[in-house]
C-alpha cells in the first residue's frame, strides 16, 4: 500500500509541474518535474525510496520507446537511412568509447567497464527533451528530422552497450571479439523479434477490428500491453528488449492506416491514452531526479566533500567532450544533413551538436543499476547518477541559452487570431445556409443555438465575465417569475419550485468552488430560514415526493406529473426572456461566455421540456450543418483564401466537435 501511495504521489508531483508549465512556459518542463520531485524529497517517506532497476527498463523505457516507434514517419526514417544509422549506432558507439576511456583515465578508480557504462549512460539523445527547449525557435526541418530518428535507436545502441558493459563488470571478463558478435546477436535479433511480433500483434488488431471488436475497452488496453509483451519475449531469448519494442513501434507506424479503419472515438482515445501515458511517464523520471538528488549528494558527502565539485567538472567536460564530437561527426560529412552551402553545413553541424540533449532515457539507465553487485553495495552507483544528472542540467541549460542566438524566432504557420476568424466566419456560413433551406423546421433554432456555442466555445472567458452572465439570466428569471405570481399566472407554490430549478443552474455553472458553495449556502440555509414554516413544508414535500396523508403512490406520481407539466408551462416565459436577454448583450468581448451560458439554459430547456421526437430531426441537421462546413473550407482552400495548413486545423476542430455533439446528443 505504501508502494501505491509513492507512485501516485510521484503522478501527482508530474502533473502539478505540467500544470505549471501550461502558464507559465518560459522554463522547460524538466526543470518544472525535477523542483517537483526535489519538494517530495522533504517527505520522509520519500528519504529512502528507490524502485526496483528492473522496473525502469520495463515498466518505463520499453513503454517510452515503443511510442516513439508508432510516432515515426517512415517515410522520412527511409530517406535518412544512412545519416540515422551513422549518429544513432557509429557515432554512439564512438562517443562511448572516448567518454569512457576519458572518464577511466581522470578517475582510475572507475574500472573501464564501469566507466564504458558511464558513456552509454549519457550518449542517448532525447528528441523529447530537445522539443521541450525548441518551440520558440525555428529549427530546420531536416535538423529536427535527424535528431527524431537518431534519438530512435542511439535509444537503443547505448541500453546494449549498457548491458554489455554490466555484463562484463560482473562477471569480470570482457572479450573484444566476444563483445562485438554478442552486440550485432543483441541488436539484429532484437530488431528481427520486434519486426516479427510486430506483424503478429497488428494481424491481431486488424482482425477484431474485422470482426468489430474494436471498442476503447479492447483495444486500448491491447496497444497498451504490447511493449510489455515484446519487451518480455525479446528479453526471454537473450535479445535486446528495447529494440524489439522500437521495431514492434515502427511496424504499427508503417500499418497505421490500416489501424485507422475504425471509429474515430477510438482513434481520439487512442491518441489522447498515448499522449497521457507517455507524458506521466517522461515526467516521472524527472521527478525521481529530484526526489533522488539530496540522497545522492548527501552519500557522495559523506564520503568524500570534494567528490561533488569533482563529480560536476567531470559530467560538464563530459557534455563539452561529446557536444564536439558530435559537431566535428556532422561537419566533416560522417553523417550527412542536406545544405546549401559550407555555412548552413557548419550551422546545422552546431545546431544537431547543441540539440544532443539527454533525459528520460540517459536517467532511467543510470536508475537501473544494480543495487548490489557480488553481495555487495554497486560501487559509484551514487557517482554515475549524480554525474548524468549534471549531464542532463548541463545538456538542458546550454541549448535553451544559445538556440536563441543562433536561430531565428518561430512563427507560426496559423495564428491564433487567424484561427477565431476562419472558425468564425465558417459557422456563420453554415448558419446561414441552414436557415435559408429550413427556415420553417423549428429544430433549426436548435442546431444554430448550437453551432454559435461551437464559435463562442473557441476560447477561454473570463472567469468573472462568466459568473456575472449567470448572475444576471437568474435576476432576468427572478424578475419574470415575480411579474407572473403578481398577475396571478403562477401560484406561490410553483413558483418557489421554478425558482429553486433556476438556482441549480446558476450554482451548477458557477465556475469555482467557492461560488458554489456560497450559492449553495445562500440559497439552502439562510434562504430555508427566511422562508415561513409553510413554504419550507411545501418545499420539503416536493422534494422528497413523500405521499401525503391518506393519498396513494399513484395519485403521488400522478401528483409529480402534473407538476412538471406545470413547470414546463411556466418555463417558456423566463427562457424566452434569458435568449433574449443573451442576444441583445452579445458583444465580440463577451461572444465565448454568451455561448457557454446559452448551451447551459438550451440544454435545460430542452430536458425540462421533455421533447425528444425531435432528436431524430436535429442529429440529421446537425450532420447536413457540419457537411457545410466542411464545403466552406474546400472552397476557400480552392480560392487560395485560406491556406492548407489553416484548412488542415479547421477540418481538425470540425471532426472533434461533430464526435462531441453527435455523442452527447445520442447519449440523451
Amino acid at each position: 500500500m505504501q508502494t501505491v501511495f509513492l507512485v501516485l504521489l510521484l503522478i501527482a508531483a508530474v502533473v502539478a509541474a505540467n500544470a505549471v508549465y501550461a502558464r507559465f512556459n518560459l522554463v522547460p518542463v524538466a526543470f518544472l518535474q525535477i523542483g517537483a520531485g526535489l519538494l517530495l524529497s522533504l517527505i520522509p517517506l520519500y528519504q529512502n525510496f528507490e524502485l526496483e532497476p528492473e522496473i525502469f527498463l520495463f515498466v518505463i523505457i520499453s513503454v517510452l520507446m515503443f511510442n516513439d516507434g508508432q510516432n515515426t514517419s517512415i517515410r522520412k526514417l527511409s530517406r535518412n537511412f544512412g545519416t540515422t544509422l551513422s549518429l544513432a549506432v557509429v557515432l554512439a558507439m564512438v562517443t562511448i568509447l572516448i567518454v569512457g576511456g576519458t572518464t577511466h583515465l581522470l578517475i582510475p578508480q572507475f574500472s573501464l567497464a564501469l566507466a564504458l557504462a558511464l558513456g552509454a549512460i549519457i550518449t542517448p539523445t532525447d528528441a523529447v527533451a530537445v522539443s521541450s527547449i525548441t518551440t520558440k525557435v525555428a529549427v530546420p526541418g531536416r535538423v529536427m528530422d535527424t535528431l527524431e530518428n537518431e534519438s530512435l535507436f542511439n535509444d537503443a545502441s547505448g541500453i546494449v552497450a549498457f548491458n554489455l558493459a554490466i555484463a562484463s563488470l560482473i562477471t569480470g571478463q570482457f572479450s573484444v571479439w566476444h563483445g562485438i558478435g554478442n552486440f550485432f546477436y543483441v541488436f539484429v535479433g532484437g530488431i528481427l523479434v520486434g519486426l516479427f511480433l510486430g506483424y503478429v500483434i497488428v494481424a491481431g488488431r486488424i482482425m477484431l477490428i474485422n470482426m468489430r471488436v474494436d471498442t476503447p475497452s479492447v483495444i486500448v488496453p491491447y496497444t497498451l500491453l504490447t511493449p510489455f509483451v515484446v519487451y518480455f519475449l525479446a528479453e526471454g531469448i537473450g535479445v535486446s528488449g528495447i529494440l524489439a519494442v522500437v521495431a514492434t513501434g515502427l511496424i504499427h507506424g508503417i500499418q497505421s492506416e490500416r489501424l485507422r479503419l475504425t471509429t474515430s472515438r477510438l482513434q481520439i482515445v487512442m491518441t489522447t491514452t498515448w499522449s497521457i501515458v507517455a507524458s506521466i511517464l517522461n515526467g516521472i523520471v524527472f521527478v525521481l531526479l529530484g526526489v533522488s538528488l539530496p540522497s545522492v549528494i548527501s552519500h557522495l558527502q559523506q564520503r568524500d566533500t570534494g567528490s561533488v565539485a569533482v563529480l560536476i567538472g567531470l559530467g560538464i567536460l563530459l557534455y563539452v567532450l561529446m557536444t564536439f564530437v558530435r559537431f566535428l561527426w556532422l561537419r566533416f560529412d560522417l553523417a550527412r544533413i542536406r545544405a546549401w552551402n559550407n555555412h548552413e553545413k557548419t550551422r546545422n553541424a552546431f545546431v544537431v551538436a547543441l540539440s544532443g540533449v539527454h533525459g528520460t532515457i540517459t536517467l532511467a539507465m543510470a536508475f537501473s543499476l544494480p543495487l548490489t553487485l557480488n553481495g555487495a553495495a554497486f560501487p559509484y552507483r551514487n557517482d554515475i547518477i549524480f554525474v548524468a544528472a549534471v549531464v542532463i542540467l548541463t545538456s538542458l541549460l546550454v541549448p535553451t541559452i544559445w538556440l536563441p542566438l543562433t536561430l531565428p524566432k518561430q512563427v507560426e504557420k496559423v495564428t491564433e487570431a487567424e484561427l477565431a476568424t476562419a472558425k468564425s466566419e465558417m459557422v456563420a456560413d453554415a448558419i446561414t445556409r441552414l436557415q435559408n433551406s429550413h427556415s420553417d423546421n423549428p429544430t433549426t433554432s436548435q442546431v444554430t443555438m448550437i453551432l454559435e456555442g461551437q464559435r463562442a466555445l473557441d476560447g477561454r472567458p473570463k472567469r468573472s465575465q462568466l459568473t456575472e452572465l449567470f448572475d444576471q439570466t437568474y435576476t432576468i428569471e427572478q424578475q419574470t417569475i415575480d411579474q407572473m405570481v403578481a398577475q396571478g399566472k403562477v401560484s406561490d407554490e410553483l413558483a418557489e419550485r421554478y425558482m429553486q430549478v433556476a438556482s441549480n443552474t446558476r450554482l451548477h455553472n458557477q465556475r469555482t468552488f467557492w461560488q458554489r458553495f456560497g450559492l449553495f449556502f445562500k440559497f439552502m440555509v439562510i434562504g430555508k430560514w427566511s422562508r415561513n414554516q409553510r413554504a419550507r413544508a411545501r418545499r420539503k414535500e416536493l422534494h422528497q415526493y413523500k405521499p401525503r396523508a391518506g393519498q396513494t403512490r399513484e395519485q403521488l406520481t400522478a401528483r409529480k406529473m402534473e407538476m412538471w407539466t406545470q413547470l414546463r408551462t411556466v418555463e417558456q416565459q423566463p427562457y424566452a426572456a434569458v435568449r433574449q436577454f443573451l442576444t441583445s448583450h452579445t458583444t465580440p468581448d463577451n461572444q465565448q461566455a454568451i455561448g457557454i451560458v446559452r448551451r447551459a439554459y438550451d440544454e435545460r430547456h430542452r430536458r425540462l421540456s421533455g421533447n425528444r421526437d425531435s432528436q431524430k430531426d436535429q442529429n440529421e441537421m446537425l450532420i447536413e450543418a457540419f457537411q457545410l462546413e466542411y464545403n466552406f473550407i474546400q472552397s476557400q482552400i480552392g480560392t487560395k483564401k485560406y491556406s492548407a495548413e489553416l484548412g488542415n486545423q479547421l477540418y481538425e476542430q470540425i471532426s472533434t466537435d461533430q464526435l462531441v455533439y453527435l455523442q452527447s446528443v445520442n447519449a440523451d
